[in-house]
């Protein structure tokens, strides 16, 4: 475990548990680069909160000064912990600049991812809501920066602009909906199946589900295996006999659709 730092402090009043931003393994970083974000300016903070579809991209001018007021900014270095499952905070997160990636553990420990976060995502909003313990664990997958804003804030934002809780609602409406599809998924298809189906859902994100279409910044074996329930090895596998019956190719962070006709044939059995 890292370093709790308690002298922190939210603008909103509430303690900031700084622990999270600091690397493990027993490095000591200098504490004030790795908890203190470059300052943004009020203006940069607004508009990187209230981008199209984004939770705040309903609230007029004032509002949104009012609550970017409230929010502390922090920096997470690359593989480092944003918040851990099980933890009892309560501050809602919002993705300033980079990436990050969500995943659940089950009793086994083993990992299995559940969601990829970037630039105008916000996640936590569940601990926000109920008071519960953090239900996933969230760690970046480059350098971020990241926006906290406290419970208290947040939901006196909620009650103060409905719009606000409409469009979370819609939110946790369409995770539900992913999550539905992913457990069908889980339990009806096999490992090539579901390889299939993601490499699908990549290249129609790149605008690339077509014969000889390229799918760039490709997942690893690793992370794809987390993604539809499986493990690396299986994966691997399946990549390689897809590989060599000429259904796709891959080469570094790369996936080259050959036959999408084939490709279509495995994802939908």
């Amino acid at each position: 475990m890292g370093l709790l730092v308690k002298d922190t402090k939210y603008a909103g009043g509430s303690p900031l548990d700084a622990r999270r931003c600091l690397p493990l393994n027993g490095y000591k970083p200098n504490l004030e680069a790795r908890i203190m974000v470059q300052k943004w300016s009020a203006q940069k903070l607004q508009t990187a909160l209230m981008g199209p579809g984004r939770l705040f991209a309903s609230v007029d001018t004032a509002a949104l000064e009012a609550i970017s007021k409230c929010i502390r900014l922090m920096s997470v270095p690359s593989g480092r912990l944003i918040l851990q499952q099980g933890e009892s905070s309560t501050g809602v997160f919002f993705m300033l600049s980079g990436t990050a990636v969500g995943q659940l553990a089950a009793e086994s420990g083993r990992q299995v991812l559940f969601t990829e976060i970037g630039v105008g995502d916000h996640f936590g909003e569940l601990a926000a809501l109920d008071g519960s313990e953090r239900s996933i664990t969230i760690s970046a997958t480059s350098d971020c920066e990241v926006g906290v804003l406290p419970q208290a804030d947040f939901l006196a934002a909620i009650k103060q602009h409905p719009q606000i809780g409409i469009g979370l609602a819609i939110k946790l409406a369409k995770q539900l909906r992913a999550m539905n599809e992913r457990v069908f998924s889980l339990v009806v298809h096999d490992v090539e199946t579901r390889v299939g189906q993601r490499v699908m859902q990549l290249a129609q994100q790149q605008e690339q589900l077509v014969e000889g279409g390229t799918i760039s910044d490709a997942p690893t074996h690793e992370v794809m295996a987390g993604f539809i329930g499986s493990n690396r090895e299986a994966v691997s596998r399946t990549i390689a006999r897809l590989n060599k019956a000429g259904v796709i190719q891959t080469n570094r962070k790369q996936i080259i659709i050959e036959d999408l006709g084939r490709l279509l044939n495995i994802a939908t059995p």
